[in-house]
């Protein structure tokens, strides 16, 4: 009958390694698993206080009266801290008024090789951050459009404008009426314009026109201006149960002038220069570049 332990040459019994290796193993796992827990956690705390510390900057340098949001990209912080370099960092701030006009605009930059050296990021003595690379970005939305829109409250159709939507138009589809006064496809692709100092956009919102539901679109080209985007209105579209719509020359030349106004956008982030304008689904946006920026500089 086989027995459950060996027998050494003196006749004593031996016990099998087994379990001894076993625990050992356990042991092992257990140690590497509450060091990498450890790891992680220290990486989640340094990335934490370092990006307080850029937000700290970021706020001071937008002229912001909260602390934007702060995100380190990138498979490990600390191996980052280790380097002195860092990847990626994203700085987002939403809700930004501009002059009287804009509520809620968002800027958002991405950070490339921010350089900061171990000592300083250990010892709480950052101060300036050289960063190689910034691409900023102004975000404006539907709601302000339409707030910039009923500044003018002199024109009744403009001021009962509602569910304003932003949407991507090519500059020809800008430029190009249906024949034979028909209505646009709403309903095709369009695909925006290579990204530059113009694009087209389509404005579309709901008005009462002679007591029906209406949806009123213009068609528009956007341009970069100094800390502004110029919208300048082509020509406009009305569509109801009764199909299309036209108004008279002189009311649709209003319009198009209400339309066609600056909005302003302020500065990009850390004194980025403006090099285009887009249009996405719901938003205008500018955006530009900057190589050698001093993130905390004077």
């Amino acid at each position: 009958m086989a027995g459950m332990t060996t027998m050494t040459n003196s006749g004593r019994p031996q016990a099998a390694p087994r379990r001894g290796r076993s625990k050992a193993v356990r042991r092992l796992v257990i140690t590497l698993v509450v060091l990498a827990a450890l790891l992680v956690a220290a990486d989640f705390g340094a990335a934490a206080v370092f990006e307080h510390e850029v937000s700290k900057r970021a706020k001071a340098q937008f002229g912001l009266r909260d602390d934007p949001s702060v995100k380190v990209g990138g498979f490990s912080f600390l191996a980052q801290v280790i380097a002195g370099e860092y990847d990626t960092v994203t700085v987002d701030a939403k809700g930004v008024p501009v002059q009287d006009t804009l509520r809620d605009v968002d800027v958002h930059a991405d950070l490339r090789g921010i350089k900061a050296p171990l000592s300083d990021v250990v010892s709480g003595s950052l101060k300036q951050l050289p960063v190689r690379e910034v691409d900023g970005q102004v975000r404006i939305k539907a709601a302000d459009v339409n707030h910039a829109l009923q500044e003018n409250q002199g024109n009744s159709v403009i001021a009962s404008i509602k569910n304003l939507t932003i949407d991507p138009a090519s500059k020809a589809l800008v430029a190009t009426a249906p024949a034979d006064g028909g209505e646009t496809d709403l309903d095709s692709v369009e695909t925006a314009d290579t990204e530059g100092s113009t694009a087209g956009v389509r404005l579309c919102g709901t008005v009462e026109v002679a007591g029906l539901s209406t949806e009123l679109c213009v068609f528009s080209i956007i341009s970069l201006e100094q800390d502004s985007i110029a919208i300048s209105a082509k020509r406009l579209e009305l569509r109801n149960a009764a199909g299309a719509t036209r108004l008279p020359s002189a009311v649709e030349d209003t319009i198009l002038g209400v339309f066609s106004r600056p909005l302003p956008t302020g500065s990009l982030p850390f004194g980025v220069t403006p090099t285009a304008v887009t249009v996405e689904p719901g938003l205008l946006s500018v955006k530009g570049k900057a190589t050698d920026v001093v993130l905390g500089g004077s």
